[in-house]
């Protein structure tokens, strides 16, 4: 039998044997409901995709830089904003088509850079369980060490959105949330497929944190923060060389190839203690290594030279290991496994940190988490436990943490939906 093509259909209309198949793909049960529920899956489309700008890379979560620091550094967007989201109800092609024509919307009205605005819309383990009813792609969050007890966020969606023009992110987030016009007068509303749940801002770059102190729980009072760090606790954290290359994160093969993976926690900073109980140099001891003078941190340029191959010797002579110190270790031998586009906050009046990591696959993350744990520190050196003297443990309380997939710009609209393909084929 061959499919025919309805006048006002933007996809093939299905047989029978398709419209099971379909529905025992999404673990519906083959009977009446089930198909009748294949069909609704396979809804005529109307909504128009629009045009897509030329030049976009493959990759969502390949973020070109506009500049670079002294040390040939690249510098991040300076504003970030992560959106939360549940599918509101099962998918159909008119929503794939919704979704879609949004994030096209997003692209022509600004420009894929930190002067317009880069994202990445991400999903959940709980989306491809629940919604799906699917094997998900990435494993569920889990608790990384014996002295955090984090919420796991079980979201569908997460968009992350990063621009240098904070006033660009709040202007998206109402056209997604509310349906407010964009520049031009454009629409890009996703409350009709998405229910918004959650929003977590914050920033990064020189001088940012400092003029964000004040008033903050977690910072004590009197400008504590230096005025040009990039980040509340005072040091840089994004060299060339201890970043991961975009290339080097993507998925190579199968349903996400040209995708990636990437965790999101919520970590609260408590640095009463490091600003108002230690010196410069057991701060930079503690953040790079005990051996690490505050002169040498000066003169990083495209690496902390936190030497992680003395981490045992430091910890019995020193009583103390590094926290770039103990993360390098997960580094393998042809480099870093993660990109960090982490960013501070001061959410609910609070002094926090969005890690976003990103990397080929969570189990990445996961090594790199746990290097961070320095677990054999404590059994060289009494006077190192899990906290005390070890990196900086002490000073972040991870609250909630999350993974998803990024699939590839062609896929990111409702990932492994049975007739994705479909949807966007004009």
């Amino acid at each position: 039998m061959t499919d025919k093509k309805h006048p006002s259909d933007d996809s093939p209309r299905l047989s029978r044997k398709r419209l099971l198949a379909a529905a025992a793909a999404t673990g519906l049960v083959a009977s009446t409901e089930g198909v009748a529920r294949a069909a609704e899956f396979a809804q005529p489309a109307t909504v128009a995709l629009g045009t897509q700008p030329k030049g976009l890379p493959a990759g969502q979560h390949v973020w070109p830089a506009l500049k670079n620091d002294a040390g040939g550094n690249p510098v991040g967007p300076s504003y970030n904003r992560l959106l939360f989201f549940d599918v509101l109800k099962s998918p159909t092609v008119g929503s794939v088509r919704t979704l879609e024509a949004a994030l096209r919307t997003v692209e022509r009205t600004y420009p894929w850079n930190a002067n317009g605005v880069m994202f990445t819309v991400s999903w959940g383990p709980h989306y491809f369980e629940k919604v799906l009813k699917v094997t998900s792609p990435i494993p569920h969050p889990q608790q990384l060490s014996d002295f955090e007890y984090p919420i796991f966020d079980g979201y569908d969606v997460c968009i992350h959105l990063a621009s240098d023009n904070e006033k660009i992110l709040v202007a998206i987030q109402n056209a997604f949330t509310a349906g407010a016009p964009l520049p031009g007068g454009a629409k890009a509303d996703l409350s009709g497929i998405f229910r918004w749940r959650e929003t977590r801002t914050g920033f990064a770059g020189d001088g940012i944190p400092a003029a964000h102190q004040a008033n903050v729980t977690g910072i004590p009072a009197g400008g504590v923060v230096p005025a040009s760090s990039p980040l509340f606790m005072g040091f840089k954290s994004g060299y060339v060389k201890n970043q991961a290359s975009e290339e080097s994160v993507t998925i190579t093969s199968g349903d996400f190839a040209g995708g990636t993976t990437q965790h999101v926690s919520y970590i609260r900073l408590k640095l009463d203690r490091w600003y108002g109980g230690m010196t410069q140099n057991q701060r930079v001891q503690l953040m790079f290594g005990p051996q690490i003078t505050p002169d040498q941190v000066n003169a990083f340029t495209n690496d902390p030279q936190s030497k992680p191959e003395a981490l045992n010797s430091d910890a019995v002579t020193y009583g103390m290991v590094g926290h770039a110190q103990a993360a390098a270790r997960a580094r393998t031998t042809t480099g870093p496994v993660i990109i960090r586009r982490d960013f501070d906050s001061v959410d609910g009046g609070v002094a926090g940190l969005h890690f976003v990591a990103v990397q080929k696959s969570i189990d990445d993350f996961v090594t790199m988490r746990q290097a961070m744990n320095a677990t054999n520190a404590p059994r060289l050196n009494p006077s190192i436990t899990a906290t005390t003297n070890n990196g900086i443990n002490e000073f972040m309380f991870v609250l909630r943490r999350a993974n998803y997939i990024v699939p590839p710009r062609a896929k990111r609209s409702f990932p492994l939906f049975p007739y994705q393909s479909q949807a966007l084929s004009s």
